[in-house]
C-alpha cells in the first residue's frame, strides 16, 4: 500500500486543485448578483386547498406553514414548482424548519424548482443594529448563495435597503437571476478519489464508504470525514501541525467534491451525522487512553480488571477541575456545533467584526484545539492535550461538509485559523517574555546587594 499511495496523494492533489477552480468559477456565478423584492406587505397573499403562500411576479413564497401530512404537502409543492418559476423558502421560518425535515424524501423534479429567500422580522429589526443586519445579508449571498432578499414593512427598512445596497451593490431585477448547475460528473470524481484514499490507508474503511454511498447517501458524506479524521489522527500525524492541516484540507476538498451538485450547493438536501463526525474521534482518544492506562483489550474483555485500575488512580485537587473544563467544553462543543444554536448579541458583533477582518472568520473550536499543540502536557496527562488535539482535524474536515459554502471560503477560513493561532502565540510569547525580564529586572539589585554582602564579609574574614 505505501507504494500507491504517493500517486494516489499525488492525483488527489491535481484532482483537488482543478477542482477548487472550477468550483470557484461556479460559486462565483451563484452569488454576483442578487435581487430585493417589495416589502413583505406588498406581496399578494394566496390561499390554497388549505396553504398560504405569497406571491411575487411568477414566484410563490413560502413562510408561514401548516402541514397537512407529507403527501398531501408534496403534491402542493409540486403544483407550485409547476406553475411558478420558483418556489421560495423564506429562511428560518416555519415552513424552513419544516422544509429541512422533509426535503430529503421529496422529489427532485420539486427541489430542482425551490430557492431560499433571506428574510428579517421585525423583531430582530428591533434588536439588531445595521451593521449586524447588513452582515446577514452579507453572509446569505457570499456564504449560502441566496440571492432573493425580503424586508418587513418597518421604519428602518429604507435605510437599512441603502446599506445592503452600498455593501453588496446595485441589485438586479428578479427575473435576471441566473443560476449555474455543476457537472453531474464531478460528485463521481470526488466519490473515486475517496474510495483509493480511504483504500491505501485501511482498505476496509473504502468498503464501508463505498456502501454508504450508495445506501445512505446523505451519511456517505460524514462517513467519509468521520473515517479520514480517524486517520489523519492515527495513521498520519497527531503532532506535526502542517500535515493535519494539509490533509485535513485536501481530504475535506474530496468529500466536498463528492457532494458538489445543485441540491446540496443551494441547501436543498441535508448533509446527514454531522454530530458523528464531532464526537467519533475524541472519542476514540479517549478510549485510546482508557486502554493504555488501564491494559483493556477488547480480545480478552478484561474490563473488571480495567475499572479496578481506574479506582486506583490518585486524583489531584487539579484533575478534579481539568474533568469540569472538559466536560463543560464537551456539551458546549456539540450544543454549538447546531444551526440553531442560541447566540448572544456580543458574540454576533465579535464574529461580525472577525468576518469583515478575515473574510471567512476562524473557527473558535480550532483555535482552542491549537493552544493544546502549543504547550505541553501536563505530567500523566497527555490524554486531555490529545483529546483537545482530535478537535482540529475534526473542525476542519466539518467546515468542509457546508457544502452551500464556498470552497474558497472553507480553504480560507481554515488558513485563517493557523494564521491567527500563531499571532496568538507570538502575543504569549512575547507577553511571558516582557514578565522574565521584568521579574529579572527586580532580582538584580538585590542579588547585587547579596554579592556585596558576601565579598565584605569575605575581607573582614581575612582580616581577621
Amino acid at each position: 500500500m505505501n507504494k500507491i499511495r504517493k500517486p494516489i496523494i499525488f492525483i488527489t492533489l491535481f484532482g483537488s486543485l482543478i477542482f477548487f477552480f472550477y468550483a470557484f468559477y461556479i460559486d462565483y456565478q451563484n452569488s454576483k448578483n442578487y435581487s430585493i423584492m417589495p416589502t413583505e406587505d406588498q406581496l399578494n397573499s394566496v390561499q390554497k386547498n388549505g396553504y398560504n403562500f405569497q406571491i411575487y411576479n411568477n414566484y410563490a413564497i413560502l413562510k408561514d406553514f401548516e402541514s397537512q401530512g407529507f403527501q398531501e404537502d408534496q403534491s402542493f409543492l409540486r403544483a407550485l414548482s409547476n406553475r411558478y418559476d420558483y418556489v421560495l423558502v423564506v429562511e428560518f421560518s416555519d415552513f424552513d424548519k419544516y422544509f429541512t425535515e422533509i426535503k430529503d424524501k421529496l422529489d427532485k423534479d420539486i427541489l430542482n424548482n425551490m430557492r431560499y429567500v433571506h428574510y428579517i422580522k421585525p423583531g430582530e429589526i428591533d434588536k439588531f443594529d445595521d451593521q449586524m443586519i447588513v452582515q446577514r445579508f452579507h453572509r446569505a449571498l457570499k456564504e449560502r448563495k441566496i440571492r432573493y432578499f425580503l424586508f418587513p414593512d418597518h421604519p428602518r427598512t429604507p435605510e437599512l435597503i441603502r446599506l445592503v445596497q452600498k455593501d453588496l451593490g446595485t441589485p438586479v431585477t428578479i427575473d435576471s437571476i441566473k443560476y449555474y448547475s455543476p457537472t453531474v460528473v464531478v460528485p463521481w470524481i470526488g466519490f473515486g478519489l475517496i474510495t483509493m484514499n480511504l483504500f491505501v490507508y485501511v482498505p476496509l474503511f473504502a468498503i464501508l464508504y463505498i456502501l454508504a454511498f450508495f445506501f445512505l447517501y446523505n451519511w456517505s458524506f460524514t462517513l467519509a470525514v468521520t473515517l479520514f479524521s480517524i486517520i489523519i489522527f492515527f495513521r498520519i500525524s497527531k503532532n506535526n501541525l502542517l500535515k493535519i492541516i494539509g490533509y485535513a484540507l485536501l481530504f475535506g476538498a474530496l468529500v466536498y467534491m463528492s457532494a458538489y451538485n445543485s441540491l446540496f450547493i443551494f441547501k436543498l438536501n441535508n448533509v446527514r451525522g454531522i454530530k458523528v463526525l464531532l464526537l467519533v474521534l475524541p472519542l476514540l482518544v479517549l478510549l485510546k487512553a482508557f486502554m493504555d492506562f488501564t491494559g483493556f483489550r477488547f480480545s480478552r474483555f478484561n474490563i473488571v480488571e480495567s475499572f479496578k485500575k481506574i479506582r486506583e488512580f490518585k486524583f489531584n485537587k487539579s484533575d478534579i477541575l481539568l474533568l469540569i473544563f472538559v466536560a463543560f467544553a464537551g456539551v458546549i462543543y456539540v450544543v454549538r456545533s447546531s444551526n440553531w444554536a442560541f447566540v448572544t448579541n456580543f458574540e454576533r458583533r465579535a464574529r461580525d467584526a472577525l468576518e469583515r477582518a478575515f473574510i471567512a472568520r476562524p473557527r473558535t473550536k480550532e483555535l482552542i484545539s491549537y493552544l493544546f499543540y502549543y504547550t505541553t502536557p501536563l505530567s500523566g496527562r497527555r490524554f486531555i492535550w490529545d483529546f483537545f488535539k482530535a478537535l482540529l482535524p475534526v473542525s476542519i474536515l466539518d467546515t468542509f461538509l457546508h457544502i452551500h459554502t464556498p470552497l474558497n471560503l472553507s480553504v480560507l477560513r481554515t488558513i485563517n485559523g493557523f494564521l491567527v493561532s500563531l499571532l496568538l502565540l507570538l502575543v504569549v510569547i512575547l507577553i511571558e517574555n516582557l514578565y522574565r525580564k521584568f521579574t529579572n529586572s527586580d532580582q538584580e539589585p538585590q542579588k547585587q546587594e547579596e554579592n556585596i554582602s558576601q565579598e565584605i564579609s569575605t575581607t573582614e574574614e581575612g582580616i581577621e
